[in-house]
């Protein structure tokens, strides 16, 4: 296979992801918990967890109800944008069907002129209902360019009825657009 100190840090989390797809790994709740990839680092709280490159900064926030949020963000890139960005949003006691949360980002994607290029449910250990959104979007930059981005979300309904939010995004063209399915897959409830 040659040798891997010789990669590029992209072809290595390229590499990284493929080899986890090739044993099997199934991510998000699956089969067995994925091992922490190198140079990245786990964040674990009583309710999920998930992998995040290790030089990502972490900031907590309110959502516009007052509810906390977390995220966390990689280095910015010479357009200003983040080179990566993880975001995480938690309703405890949530009243509803996942149908009206998947309603109101299906809205938010057609607002915001993204291209959804996939749209299903999926399953997660632990989890009542799991849906999966992938999303092509631009946004300008300073300077007026546009920056094609890439998006990957999931929300999950707990058996517990908390609702989370994991979202991921990244300028196609930054070095973190290589790791997003690495961390969306790492994502899982805990038991």
């Amino acid at each position: 296979m040659g040798d891997v100190a010789q990669l590029p840090l992209r072809g290595i989390a390229v590499l990284a992801a493929l080899l986890a797809c090739l044993a099997g790994v199934t991510g998000c709740g699956g089969e067995g918990r994925p091992e922490v990839p190198a140079g990245f680092t786990e964040y674990r709280d009583g309710t999920y967890s998930f992998a995040h490159p290790s030089g990502w900064q972490r900031r907590e926030g309110k959502d516009e109800r007052g509810r906390p949020t977390l995220m966390f963000v990689g280095p910015r890139l010479p357009s200003g944008e983040l080179d990566g960005q993880l975001h995480v949003g938690r309703i405890a006691g949530y009243g509803h069907d996942l149908d009206v949360q998947l309603g109101q980002f299906r809205g938010l994607a057609v607002m915001h002129r993204y291209r959804l290029t996939a749209d299903r449910p999926m399953r997660i250990d632990g989890a009542a209902e799991a849906h999966r959104f992938e999303a092509a979007y631009e946004v300008q930059d300073k300077n007026g360019a546009r920056i094609p981005f890439t998006l990957l979300g999931l929300y999950a309904l707990t058996d517990d009825g908390i609702l989370l939010e994991f979202m991921l995004r990244s300028p196609r063209r930054g070095s973190a657009h290589s790791q997003l399915p690495v961390i969306f897959d790492s994502f899982h409830l805990n038991d």
